[in-house]
């Protein structure tokens, strides 16, 4: 049977947590960007058990180990890489041990993403977690083997770092450094002809009027994700995930590609910060009594391919002044996918088949774009790859010692 890639959204309240299953060279690529994995999920039946749909998902390696070919964080709050100190394994591959008898063994995984720019930026005025000071532990250690031995390590060992860091701390370790303009197009050191990403984030201090006031959310890793079918070279799925990322860094964004927008054309966008009015907006929703949208972050958010979905992976969201997710982001997305005959949906509300907690939501990611795949009929789902029409391609817009790796 033919491999196909699926793309999975969890249900994690005001978090983010995304599965990539990309179908290549007639085997399956795991990428988990983002995590948080509440002891609450799994102690609890009114939330969906995340670890135990993850680990469903995942495959096993020849020593037993359920594995990641590449972990992705977007930037280290809890809500986006809580669960990581207890659920994935952290140190030297040789030992790994297995978990005690009636225990998941801990997810191995082969490559980590991250940026150091995202740590420093976070540190200035927040304290890290204790999952985040794990992930940094590990990703730190990463490094060194790299800056010591300038040669790519084994599976385990293996770290990209998105962007370099500041006063040339990652001058030494170029080799593993991918920069915002680049095009990737391999995982964990294998090439993948059906995969295209796009890097347009995080962005760089001196691109921001008030480098002095950065924070952790403009300093997001932004990636947007171009999926062939198994095969195929050319993308027909385009996913744009872009964690935290803030009104300050949609502008700065649209101003790059005003002129080129189609590269930041997307069929299905996590909308940052689980909708978030503050991805839209300088005015605060509940303070000012009447709001401004930035005209040119909501264009940046406004590239949607035919059909395209708005997902936000957040709490309801209810008609009030709340803030994540907010009522008023949800009504400018809403206005965006109308425009591409599309659609807005909220992981909280993904309850099938009687269910009492939400789902995990999959969409198969096809030669006509992503189809959401129904747990109850595939007659009910609503997928871009039906909508679209001939006019696949054209674009719905509005007139869219360091402290950290290095």
């Amino acid at each position: 049977m033919i491999k196909k890639s699926s793309i999975y959204h969890f249900p994690v309240g005001n978090g983010d947590m995304t599965l990539l299953k990309i179908a290549s060279n007639n085997r399956y690529i795991y990428v988990l960007v983002d995590m948080y994995i509440r002891q609450s999920c799994i102690e609890k039946d009114d939330q969906c058990n995340v670890l135990d749909e993850l680990h469903n998902l995942l495959e096993k390696d020849g020593d037993g180990r359920p594995y990641l070919d590449a972990l992705v964080l977007t930037h280290p709050d809890k809500d986006h890489i809580g669960g990581f100190e207890k659920y994935f394994y952290q140190g030297s591959p040789i030992d790994y041990a297995p978990a005690k008898s009636g225990e998941k063994n801990r997810i191995f995984v082969r490559e980590i993403w991250s940026s150091p720019l995202i740590f420093r930026r976070k540190r200035k005025s927040h304290s890290l977690c204790e999952d985040a000071k794990a992930f940094n532990t590990e990703a730190k250690r990463r490094v060194e083997l790299y800056r010591k031995s300038k040669s790519i390590s084994p599976e385990g060992d293996r770290i990209r770092l998105i962007g370099e860091d500041i006063d040339g701390k990652t001058d030494d370790i170029l080799g593993i450094v991918y920069k915002p303009g680049d095009i990737i197009n391999k995982i964990n050191e294998v090439s993948i002809k059906e995969l295209t990403i796009n890097i347009y984030g995080p962005l760089s201090d001196d691109e921001f009027e008030d480098s002095e006031a950065l924070d952790k959310n403009r300093s997001s890793v932004i990636l947007r994700w171009g999926i062939a079918s198994h095969g195929y070279s050319e993308p027909t799925n385009f996913i744009l995930l872009a964690g935290d990322a803030s009104v300050e860094a949609w502008e700065i964004i649209w101003r790059k590609f005003k002129d080129d927008p189609q590269k930041l054309s997307y069929d299905l966008l996590l909308a940052p910060h689980h909708c978030s009015w503050h991805t839209l907006s300088h005015d605060s929703y509940s303070k000012t009594d009447t709001p401004k949208v930035s005209e040119s972050a909501k264009k940046a958010l406004s590239q949607a391919r035919t059909g395209a979905v708005i997902i936000s992976s957040s709490d309801p969201i209810k008609n009030d002044d709340n803030d994540p997710p907010n009522f008023g982001a949800k009504r400018e997305y809403d206005s965006i996918v109308s425009s591409a005959n599309g659609t807005f949906l909220c992981l909280a509300g993904n309850v099938v088949n009687g269910g009492k907690v939400p789902s995990v939501l999959e969409y198969r990611l096809t030669n006509e774009g992503p189809q959401k795949v129904s747990e109850t009929s595939s007659a009910d789902s609503t997928s871009s790859a039906k909508k679209r029409t001939a006019a696949t391609s054209s674009l719905i817009g509005h007139s869219g010692q360091a402290i950290g790796h290095g």
